[in-house]
């Protein structure tokens, strides 16, 4: 069993190759958030390392948000058709929820940093999604008396702020990585099932930039 892993909701583009024991191969790309050119182009690149056809992988993986609009489009959009056209089993995963996976705490609180200062938030408890965010919530501010661990890409303003006001009722730290573990990921959404390929959607939870520049 061999498994497709496309990102292509950041700046770079990623793309994996696990088989059942190893990760294969791991192809990140600074496309300039111009994915829709790149991102065929390094999946054939990638299967030709290593030596097998689109046709030999069973299983296309695909993180559908939130992160750059177009390039959340795109990869969903390529993972759904490879998915349809050649029957292959297809996963979604958010990216809040792939960054923190492998991290183990009462609480984890991943953060992907968006543009203007704001960033995504994804709140889990006892590995559990509570909710998702755009910025800073109240509901976060309000969690007492739990070792919290905060996972980022980014280290930012953003980032120490929400540190400093959790750490007031807390335990927390604060873990920056270079890129998701793959291999852990991979494992992780192919512990649950595969879902209907019409049903893919990206996960935009985003605000236009209007409405963020008026504070709705």
């Amino acid at each position: 069993m061999k498994t497709l892993f496309i990102d292509a909701s950041k700046k770079s583009l990623s793309i994996a190759l696990k088989a059942p024991d190893e990760l294969l191969f791991i192809s990140n790309v600074d496309s300039h958030s111009k994915h829709s050119n790149f991102l065929m182009n390094e999946i054939d690149k990638i299967l030709n390392k290593a030596n097998l056809n689109i046709k030999d992988i069973d299983n296309i993986i695909v993180l559908n948000g939130p992160g750059s609009f177009t390039g959340v489009r795109v990869g969903v959009t390529v993972a759904k058709t490879l998915a349809w056209t050649l029957n292959k089993k297809l996963y979604t995963l958010s990216n809040l929820e792939a960054l923190k996976v492998g991290i183990y705490n009462d609480v984890v609180i991943s953060v992907i940093k968006d543009k203007d200062n704001y960033s995504y938030v994804g709140v889990y408890e006892d590995n559990k999604n509570i909710e998702d965010y755009l910025s800073i919530d109240n509901d976060i501010l309000n969690i007492k008396n739990k070792n919290i661990s905060i996972v980022s890409f980014d280290e930012s303003v953003f980032l120490d702020n929400l540190k400093e006001k959790l750490e007031k009722n807390n335990n927390v730290r604060v873990t920056l990585l270079e890129d998701y573990d793959y291999e852990k990921v991979i494992s992780h959404v192919l512990s649950n099932d595969s879902i209907n390929v019409h049903s893919a959607k990206p996960i935009y939870l985003k605000k236009i930039d209007a409405e963020k520049k008026n504070g709705n």
